[in-house]
């Protein structure tokens, strides 16, 4: 892979390195360095482009933060504890004046206890999985960075890393239906969750992190509560790799010349409808 000469307002500054213990959400996803998200965006380079440049901003989606308030739920309690209040029933109803009050009090960190219960029946699907329970006694959102792994500084958050066996645990919410294998196989590939496991793989190996194993556990978000743990073949990865590093290559070449195309940058694209 030829090196870095970049020629692009897109600079990836970031000099950490190694990984790092109790960093916070907001620290790590302020650090100047390529996230596996944004390697994702390669496939459409002027998506990128405007990502970084903050031409256009990432949208997140009620389902992205009860993703995440799942996540601080089962993988941090003591912090879900300390910045989550639970609305009494009593307050639940906003059109009341009492209640009103005790949202522009609490509400930015708040939720109603019918939340609490969907956090608590999502939390028991996914501990009666086969490692289910395993994630409790993991190093809970391990960041970590690396200067090698690519021509820029990279980084990615692990959900749970067991150092007794270097598994790696990475918790999946989705809507009623998609923990079934053939729904979170579709997903695994629309989102590119094999791309991340090559890339994180990759980039704490470089780290001096071994990954012996990736679990997904998929956990539904409401309906029968159900859920599924998952390991992607070996050939996967394969075809993870090539796509990552045909992104990596991409994004050098873009910074290099500065330019970003569109997914037609120069003629119209013929496609083939029935054939």
């Amino acid at each position: 892979m030829k090196p870095l000469t970049p020629h692009s307002e897109v600079v990836f500054s970031s000099t950490l390195d190694g990984v790092h213990q109790g960093m916070a959400e907001r620290d790590y996803r302020a650090e100047p360095a390529l996230a596996t998200s944004d390697l994702k965006l390669m496939e459409n380079p002027k998506a990128f482009w405007q990502r970084m440049t903050k031409q256009t901003s990432f949208q997140r989606t009620p389902s992205m933060a009860l993703g995440t308030m799942f996540h601080t739920y089962v993988l941090e309690p003591d912090i879900f504890t300390k910045t989550i209040t639970v609305c009494p029933d009593e307050f639940a109803d906003r059109r009341k004046k009492a209640s009103r009050e005790w949202w522009d009090t609490y509400g930015e960190n708040a939720i109603k206890e019918d939340d609490l219960l969907q956090l608590k029946r999502m939390a028991k699907a996914m501990r009666e999985l086969p490692e289910g329970n395993k994630v409790l006694d993991c190093q809970a959102e391990v960041s970590v960075f690396s200067q090698t792994a690519w021509p820029m500084p990279s980084k990615c958050r692990i959900d749970a890393y067991d150092p007794t066996t270097a598994t790696v645990y990475d918790i999946k919410t989705t809507a009623p239906g998609g923990a079934h294998p053939m729904a979170f196989r579709r997903q695994s590939k629309a989102l590119k969750y094999y791309m991340q496991q090559f890339n994180y793989c990759h980039i704490a190996a470089r780290a001096g992190l071994p990954i012996k194993r990736w679990v997904w556990l998929v956990v539904e978000t409401g309906g029968d509560y159900l859920a599924g743990q998952y390991e992607f073949a070996p050939e996967d990865m394969v075809q993870a790799g090539k796509e990552t590093v045909a992104n990596i290559e991409r994004l050098v070449d873009c910074l290099e010349f500065d330019q970003w195309p569109d997914y037609t940058p120069q003629k119209s694209q013929i496609l083939h409808l029935f054939y």
